[in-house]
């Protein structure tokens, strides 16, 4: 099991954002969380990548809770925000090559880490460029190089289109299609026509964090009783 969320809640001060969220997610390929802004995609992608500890519930990745083994479990993890967490005075070469010590990985394999998701991410031409001085559309790619260096089994992505414009929202799609060839990709977005584009299955958010299923699209989900 990639992923499996058991009675996953979060609440901030007295509202539930999220609540009793049950997921499981067996094989590779392009899962989507769609839902309005507001809903609690963010929150749910934040508690799921270890950055938000949530109220109740637990997150498995790979069999290992979260919770309990976060080192282990974040090892299986790579996540890009919506805002892509970069430092702009580095140039993507040593950008790269942090993220990796960062994720704990051996010394003797980052330098060819560097080259491989610089090449996947078509910025390797730009290495020696300061982060800053790259457009939008390469910086998202830099943040998605960052998501996948050290090889996890689960990439999560928070509206890693927003924001681009139309050629660059299709150079990232491509990128993402060819990353979830080999792992799990859990990609949220408000715009169905986005999802539909690249998710061969759908997880649907509303209201006060119901999770519901596009009905031909069958992944596993048990809603709270209280809010059906």
């Amino acid at each position: 099991m990639i992923l499996k969320t058991e009675n996953l809640s979060h609440r901030y001060s007295s509202s539930w954002a999220i609540r009793d969220i049950n997921i499981e997610i067996e094989h590779p390929g392009i899962i989507g969380l769609l839902g309005s802004n507001g809903a609690g995609k963010s929150t749910t992608m934040n508690i799921i990548c270890g950055t938000l500890n949530q109220t109740e519930g637990d997150v498995y990745i790979n069999g290992i809770n979260l919770r309990k083994h976060p080192l282990e479990a974040k090892k299986q993890i790579g996540f890009l925000p919506q805002t892509a967490p970069l430092y702009t005075d580095l140039t993507i070469d040593e950008y790269l090559v942090y993220c990796a010590e960062l994720r704990l990985m051996e010394k003797s394999t980052i330098k060819a880490a560097v080259e491989e998701v610089k090449e996947r991410c078509g910025v390797a031409h730009f290495s020696s460029r300061l982060i800053k001085n790259l457009s939008g559309g390469y910086r998202q790619r830099v943040g998605i190089a960052q998501a996948i260096i050290h090889k996890p089994s689960l990439v999560v992505m928070d509206e890693p289109t927003n924001g681009l414009d139309p050629n660059q929202m299709i150079e990232a799609r491509k990128i993402i299609k060819e990353i979830a060839e080999e792992r799990t990709v859990l990609f949220s977005s408000h715009v169905l026509s986005e999802v539909n584009l690249l998710c061969r299955e759908v997880i649907m958010i509303e209201g006060d964090g119901l999770f519901f299923l596009i009905p031909w699209m069958p992944l596993i989900i048990t809603p709270h009783p209280a809010l059906c």
